[in-house]
């Protein structure tokens, strides 16, 4: 088949976290679970009229001819893996970087410089994000789709004189303003997480309502809940409310050690994990080798 050049939206959706997956659960686990998300992105670009290239380890790279379908696919990527509560997914979030240009498509595969731009824009990218770059907005029709776009940062890429301006598309507020509007009925997490999180650390206790504010933990001052230790950052992590789910977001050097009830393990650094169950935390150091400084949780 002969080459052929085309102008469309290049993607590319990967799970965030992979390398910790396989780390904590052992490589068949983590590559099912990886394999079992990958083939959900795959069906829902499918239903936007995406088209797949190929897949590469923990990630997809994606065409979309049309721009608006393009990030109406990402929205629902991000929201059906946040959704979903089965154990396979449960704490597992997706990173999407995108791009618009001319691509040449060969030998089933794509190729060109706007491949490369969305590269770049995933690998800048953190979990459950969208971002594109400023091709995306000069193309987009729909006025609710632009009413969601955010500009981002700025980024240099090889070859290019200027910046490029990255932008991000704010996914979650529409659902958030709507799960307040309706008390979130239809949320498959509520039912778990209605009473409240638990949090014991020593001889303190806290508990977070679905209408509590985000709890900052750390050996800062300014921390709600303040644990001191050498590789506790000031601000090490947070835990909020977030769609009906407690979610916790490690923002140290040193990341975050998680250890569910069941026994598995999860470490985040700049990363997000959905809290269920019951478990134990533990900032900067193995759950083991921080017998002192263990933050339990459950729900009640």
């Amino acid at each position: 088949m002969k080459d052929q050049s085309i102008q469309c939206v290049v993607m590319f959706a990967d799970v965030a976290g992979s390398t910790a997956m396989y780390e904590n659960m052992g490589d068949s686990i983590a590559r099912e679970r990886i394999s079992k998300a990958l083939n959900t992105l795959i069906a829902i670009c499918k239903r936007h009229k995406g088209r797949l290239v190929k897949t590469i380890g923990d990630e997809i790279l994606v065409y979309f001819p049309d721009v608006d379908l393009s990030l109406i696919a990402a929205q629902a990527i991000q929201e059906t893996i946040e959704d979903d509560r089965s154990p396979e997914t449960i704490g597992l979030s997706i990173r999407i970087g995108m791009h618009y240009g001319s691509v040449i498509l060969a030998d089933n595969d794509i190729f060109g410089d706007t491949v490369n731009v969305a590269a770049r824009v995933v690998a800048l990218t953190k979990a459950r994000q969208i971002l594109f770059t400023n091709t995306l907005v000069e193309r987009v029709s729909s006025a609710e789709i632009n009413g969601k776009m955010r500009h981002y940062d700025r980024l240099d890429v090889k070859g290019k004189d200027k910046k490029l301006d990255v932008f991000m598309y704010a996914w979650e507020e529409e659902s958030e303003i709507t799960n307040m509007a309706t008390g979130n009925l239809t949320n498959p997490f509520r039912a778990i997480n209605e009473g409240g999180l638990v949090l014991t650390y020593q001889s303190q206790t806290s508990h977070l309502n679905l209408d509590s504010d985000t709890i900052n933990i750390g050996r800062g001052n300014s921390c709600e809940l303040i644990i001191s230790g050498d590789l506790i950052s000031r601000f090490h992590a947070k835990i909020s409310v977030r769609r009906g789910k407690f979610v916790l977001t490690d923002q140290s050097t040193n990341g975050t050690f998680v250890r569910t009830l069941d026994g598995q393990n999860y470490f985040l650094r700049q990363e997000e994990l959905t809290l269920f169950g019951s478990g134990v935390i533990s900032l900067g150091k193995n759950v083991d080798k921080s017998r002192e400084n263990l933050l339990y949780y459950s729900f009640d």
